[in-house]
């Protein structure tokens, strides 16, 4: 029962409907949307939506594609626009998207710099406390044999008096 219920899950979140934002040169953007055709094909009693994100601004054209994946084209398209930071907006559009999308305003804008961060010194220290905590239970480990070892040998002639 709850195999078949993952399974089923699994196949729901395998298909679907994707989304990207392209920003394009001249301002405003793109919004791609990717439906797989057995979506399409198929009567579904549900209704199909896809919410434009709130820091999208301008979105000039929406481009609907049925297929089982992005064609070449787009697809270097889309990621070429993931590989490129976030920039706010310039002041003459600043106005117009803090009264357009009041959510926009009030959420942080992620640039390069903060991105660019990585926490090397965190996974080093991390990696170096359970390197030493394995170390650590290794060594414990083999006191506790050798000490054994030891209490075996020990009681081992008073077993052998008393038989």
């Amino acid at each position: 029962m709850l195999f078949d219920a993952l399974l089923l899950l699994a196949g729901l979140l395998a298909m679907g409907i994707e989304t990207a934002y392209v920003p394009t040169e001249g301002g405003g953007g793109d919004y791609l949307v990717r439906v797989e055709p057995d979506l399409v094909r198929g009567e579904t009693p549900y209704t199909l939506t896809s919410d434009v994100p709130a820091d999208s601004r301008d979105v000039r054209r929406v481009m609907i594609y049925v297929a089982d994946a992005w064609p070449p084209a787009v697809e270097r398209t889309v990621s070429e626009a993931a590989k490129r930071p976030r920039v706010a907006p310039t002041s003459a559009v600043a106005p117009l998207a803090a009264t357009t999308l009041p959510l926009a305003a009030t959420r942080p804008i992620i640039t390069a710099a903060a991105g660019g961060d990585k926490p090397w010194p965190l996974l080093i220290g991390s990696l170096l406390t359970l390197f030493l905590s394995l170390g650590a239970n290794a060594y414990l480990g083999l006191l506790l044999a050798s000490m054994r070892q030891r209490y075996l040998r020990d009681i081992q002639p008073a077993a052998v008096i008393r038989g």
